[in-house]
């Protein structure tokens, strides 16, 4: 199976894993928002035995919301998101800007749209722009 690198944005960590994902989330709840300063999390769901540190490990620090089902592991360099198991350690959640190339996912599911701010509504709608707009 086809591995893509991934790494956080210093590259102090660093990771590999199989081009295989089975799910990306786009997780519009209070506490995604609120730990990635975004509308969503956007995270991608692997098989444990398909992802294999490279480098850094030492440098990743862990934030677990109070009796909460929710983590977030973040390089303590520069601050990036970086790849955390889940609660019963079957998989690995890889933040889907972290890897270095298009991703295989089998199946996209946008949850905790009641959540999602206005301002994130209609996205499609707003002006594009390649670069920063003149």
């Amino acid at each position: 199976m086809k591995k893509i690198k991934g790494n956080c944005l210093c590259g102090a960590v660093s990771f590999e894993v199989i081009n295989t994902f089975e799910k990306l989330f786009l997780c519009s709840c209070d506490q995604c928002r609120q730990i990635t300063g975004s509308a969503f999390a956007s995270n991608l769901f692997v098989d444990i035995n398909g992802f294999d540190w490279c480098g850094g490990v030492d440098k990743i620090v862990k934030y677990q919301v109070p009796e909460r089902d929710i983590s977030k592991s973040f390089c303590q360099v520069c601050g990036s998101g970086v790849p955390w198991i889940n609660g019963d350690a079957t998989k690995m959640i890889v933040p889907a800007g972290s890897l270095s190339a298009p991703v295989d996912v089998a199946e996209r599911v946008r949850i905790f749209t009641a959540e999602q701010p206005l301002w994130a509504s209609d996205l499609e709608q707003v002006c594009a722009h390649a670069a920063f707009p003149d």
